[in-house]
């Protein structure tokens, strides 16, 4: 496997996926990551708790667009014979 733009793109796309299915009450609660809200400090005090937070958050509006990816990475790849 080289370094091209495609599995570049695999490896982005497999990076989204994972931070999709992170069910943030089951398994970031005890981490204090499942809430901006909740987590008892200010955003000047622990800058990348939040910054992390608040990519967890952004990243759930992607699951339309990542699934579609998702299907025309599947595509490409059986047409194109995977790599």
């Amino acid at each position: 496997m080289g370094l091209s733009l495609w599995n570049i793109f695999k490896s982005g796309l497999l990076c989204t996926n994972a931070l999709l299915i992170l069910n943030r009450p089951r398994f970031l609660a005890k981490y204090g990551l499942d809430d901006v809200q909740n987590m008892g400090s200010s955003p000047s005090q622990n800058p990348l708790k939040y910054q992390l937070v608040g990519l967890l958050t952004a990243v759930q509006y992607l699951k339309v667009p990542v699934i579609v990816l998702n299907i025309v990475t599947i595509i490409f790849e059986f047409l194109l014979g995977g790599s």
